[in-house]
């Protein structure tokens, strides 16, 4: 593990759902629009709802978040969810981007690597997942805290072991982004992949020229 000396960027922490992902919402939006429902309704309890808080710090079970969900967006809509459809639905958050993997492993060639994902503790893509990218591992339902309580990014620092400025975060959400930066970390709103590796250039943790 290389990590850069003075006050250039040492380290990388990367989100999951919806940056190493092809999507974070996209199936529940899909699912949503087959029943009629607003594009953004089942996407309300997967972003910043409090009982999705739960699940993501192992407080309460998928299968008691999804009967929620369930009972919950019938109650306001008058429309049935299935459970097991909902649940595929939001799996589609689970896959995982090739080309965001390359990037990842060309960050770590000249930098240390970092996930930090509010995830869940019965979620599928563990056993496949590349673990071998990233030398340091964040998961939400493992620490019991979850984006963007500032613990959890106060975490970030104290296992990469290096300064909050030396530390960059690459997030999707926006709502993530304010209490890491407040610790001093540099945060990277993610908005695509070419973006994101002209941002990189730019923090030198990835070769070739910026602009």
């Amino acid at each position: 593990m290389q990590v850069n000396p003075g006050q250039g960027v040492g380290a990388v922490a990367f989100d999951m759902g919806g940056v190493l992902t092809h999507t974070a919402f996209g199936g529940l939006k899909e699912y949503a629009r087959s029943l009629g429902l607003p594009d953004d309704m089942l996407v309300g309890y997967f972003r910043g709802h409090a009982q999705m808080a739960l699940l993501e710090t192992a407080q309460i079970t998928s299968r008691e978040f999804f009967k929620f969900v369930c009972v919950d967006a019938e109650r306001r809509s008058g429309v049935r969810l299935d459970i097991r459809r909902l649940a595929a639905a939001a799996a589609r958050g689970e896959e995982l981007n090739p080309q965001m993997l390359e990037l990842v492993a060309l960050v770590r060639a000249r930098c240390s690597t970092a996930l930090l994902t509010n995830n869940v503790a019965e979620a599928g893509w563990r056993p496949t997942f590349p673990f071998e990218l990233f030398d340091v591992v964040i998961d939400s339902s493992q620490v019991g805290v979850r984006k963007p309580d500032p613990l959890i990014y106060t975490e970030l620092i104290r296992r990469v072991g290096l300064p909050a400025g030396q530390i960059a975060f690459v997030d999707d959400l926006p709502e993530n982004l304010p209490a890491a930066q407040q610790l001093g970390i540099r945060v990277v709103r993610f908005t695509g992949l070419a973006a994101l590796r002209e941002t990189l250039r730019e923090l030198q943790v990835l070769a070739g020229p910026s602009h």
